[in-house]
């Protein structure tokens, strides 16, 4: 039951995202907002209660055997596809930035700090 919570609730989150991104109601925008962040930080509360209780699951849905991996794929897709993404915006290749320092930094950690 807990894995079909945890994916019930990331497909929430991201049908909210989603629909933050493209409604026109300044409300819904704001209250989706919330949501999909208020979703998830409750989500993370659960789920380390329940591995407290009992035990630390086996496999979590969407969990990759090698996260570093698969974070250092996007961090090279991001840079290979920049200029595609950011369309020669320099305000959207500053954004870019900011979220390839995400990668870089968490790739740092999980890779350095133990």
């Amino acid at each position: 039951m807990i894995k079909e919570l945890i994916t019930k609730s990331f497909k929430a989150r991201n049908t909210a995202h989603a629909n933050h991104w493209t409604t026109n109601s300044y409300a819904q925008h704001k209250a989706l907002g919330s949501f999909y962040g208020d979703l998830i930080d409750a989500l993370d509360k659960y789920v380390e209660a329940y591995q407290g209780t009992f035990g630390q699951l086996e496999q979590a849905p969407e969990q990759v055997e090698d996260i570093a991996k698969f974070l250092r794929k996007d961090l090279l897709w991001l840079n290979s596809n920049r200029k595609e993404i950011a369309r020669g915006v320099p305000a959207l290749e500053n954004i870019l930035d900011e979220m390839t320092a995400v990668y870089m930094k968490t790739l740092y950690k999980i890779e350095n700090l133990r």
